[in-house]
């Protein structure tokens, strides 16, 4: 079943796809910010450990995003730095694109 689950960054509430019930635009294993869209495109890939916090900031900036983890790996490892951890890909709603950039590159510095 979708719910909403606490988020580890204050009182905010995701939406967690987790079942037959999940919205239809949420991935399986996806978390949502709870804002809702009428069409998808994907902004950027992040760090796992980020996601919570982008989700966050997204809501409050009123741009609808939900993030799952990237279905295969996103760069290619280099010689002398360590596999890439694991990455989620973050899609934004498509008229808040713009809104979403900026906010990101604010808080991905």
């Amino acid at each position: 079943m979708s719910g909403a689950v606490s988020s580890s960054h204050g009182s905010a509430h995701l939406t967690v796809s987790a079942g037959l019930f999940a919205p239809a635009w949420l991935p399986p294993g996806g978390r949502g910010n709870g804002l809702r869209a009428v069409s998808w495109a994907p902004v950027a890939d992040i760090p796992a450990r980020r996601v919570d916090e982008v989700l966050d900031a997204l809501r409050e900036a009123g741009v609808p995003a939900h993030a799952a983890p990237a279905p295969r790996p996103v760069r290619v490892v280099t010689p002398g730095e360590g596999a890439p951890g694991t990455v989620w890909r973050l899609r934004v709603g498509s008229q808040a694109y713009g809104r979403a950039e900026d906010v990101l590159m604010r808080l991905l510095r």
